[in-house]
């Protein structure tokens, strides 16, 4: 039986032949997917088995219940300790052949990366996630990088997952940020309990009184900022906090007086835009797929986009009478508290959507591309090959319905 070394020798021959034969792109599109490798010890890995036969039944997965185990994980023949755990509050992530999981690197980083996670890739709507990295960084927006990876747990091949890089102050140095929060603002179906300084129950500022809003719960501080000053970090919560009252308790004079003062408008615009053109209203309003970056340069809050996902706009175009401006109306209160205060957010808004369906054609033929790479790679994966085919034609169709806004887009940014 040949050596490991000798097998990874053969796949890199492999590759390099089909750059020679059929070009850089088209040996792209044909080369295997990153192979991770997890061993994990019959201890450990049956507390993991129990863990998800007890959280099976809930329908659910409790903040309180993170059972976290160690591993190692091999990739090109380099091996790494790990802490390792289930992922997925809801049990999509958990429930099925496969499950996703959290990594974070003990001892040293994983390719500049201290934790990732491995995703099943349905949840992230096969290609969408990936495209939508693209997009942001067309955009100007952060984002956090992601790629598909085929997964072996004790030389047993668990399929296909969806890699992206968990936010940390790692991520931040990497990508060229100073270490700063990063909030996520916890709905009321999912709370951060048992947490310590960074995470508090909302209150406004000075007073003991809650929001009268049931669908916030807490605002999470990930610890994604300099440690070696909690003060500052305290502070930044509460900054938060006043950020979250401005807009969820402001009048329209006030949002449109101070909402500058917290926020990067241009980047609130263009991170709307982003999730307009997929269709997406799943990270469109504070709650726990937001993630907030405060720059500590500008003093002001950055979105960052987090797990979006492709719906069609059809069903929601009926629903709203026909016109694309009530169709691209935000549903949340507060990012419409701000479109409705500061008009030159929906105008940036209007140019960035412009810009990118200008391009659609562009994006929708990438879609496709990421789709037929994982269907050539896995042929006998039906599901794949039939959610690819029905994502890529939504994306099309939701194209189609928003062309005239490529036109009217271009209009605004003319006059802009």
């Amino acid at each position: 039986m040949p050596s490991r070394s000798r097998v990874l020798a053969i796949d890199w021959v492999v590759v390099l032949l089909l750059l020679l034969i059929v070009g850089g792109s088209r040996a792209a599109e044909l080369a295997p997917l990153l192979a991770y490798r997890l061993r994990i010890e019959p201890e450990p890995l049956r507390a993991l088995q129990d863990f998800r036969d007890r959280i099976y039944d809930m329908n659910f997965l409790p903040p309180g219940e993170r059972l976290w185990i160690p591993a190692r994980f091999e990739h090109a023949g380099e091996r790494y300790p790990v802490r390792l755990r289930i992922r997925g509050d809801l049990p999509i992530h958990w429930r099925g052949e496969q499950i996703s999981y959290r990594l974070k690197f003990t001892d040293r980083l994983f390719q500049g990366r201290k934790e990732i996670n491995l995703i099943i890739p349905w949840d992230k709507h096969y290609g969408v996630e990936l495209l939508q990295t693209r997009v942001a960084d067309d955009l100007g927006l952060a984002y956090f990088p992601g790629r598909f990876v085929s997964l072996a747990i004790n030389d047993q091949d668990v399929g296909l997952y969806y890699e992206n890089e968990h936010p940390t102050r790692e991520y931040l140095q990497r990508t060229g940020r100073e270490p700063s929060s990063i909030f996520t603002f916890a709905a009321n179906w999912t709370f951060y309990f048992g947490q310590r300084y960074h995470t508090v129950w909302f209150e406004k500022p000075g007073t003991r009184e809650r929001p009268p809003i049931s669908s916030l719960g807490q605002i999470k501080q990930r610890r994604t900022f300099d440690r070696r000053n909690p003060e500052i970090a305290r502070r930044q919560l509460g900054y938060a906090a006043e950020f979250y009252a401005l807009l969820s308790e402001g009048s329209l004079e006030e949002i449109a007086a101070r909402a500058g003062l917290y926020l990067d408008l241009e980047n609130f615009a263009r991170y709307v835009a982003l999730q307009d053109f997929f269709g997406s209203k799943h990270s469109l309003a504070f709650g726990d797929n937001t993630r907030l970056y405060l720059d500590p340069s500008s003093g002001k809050f950055e979105f960052m986009p987090w797990d979006t996902r492709l719906m069609s706009l059809r069903e929601r175009w009926e629903e709203r009478g026909g016109t694309l401006a009530a169709l691209l109306e935000p549903d949340d209160d507060m990012f419409r508290a701000v479109f409705e205060a500061i008009p030159g957010v929906r105008a940036a808004r209007d140019a960035a959507l412009g810009e990118l369906l200008r391009e659609g054609s562009v994006y929708a033929a990438e879609l496709d591309r990421i789709h037929a790479r994982l269907v050539r790679l896995h042929p006998e994966d039906e599901r794949l090959r039939a959610e690819t085919k029905r994502l890529g034609g939504m994306f099309r169709k939701n194209l189609e319905l928003l062309a005239p806004y490529a036109a009217s887009g271009a209009e605004i940014a003319r006059k802009r």
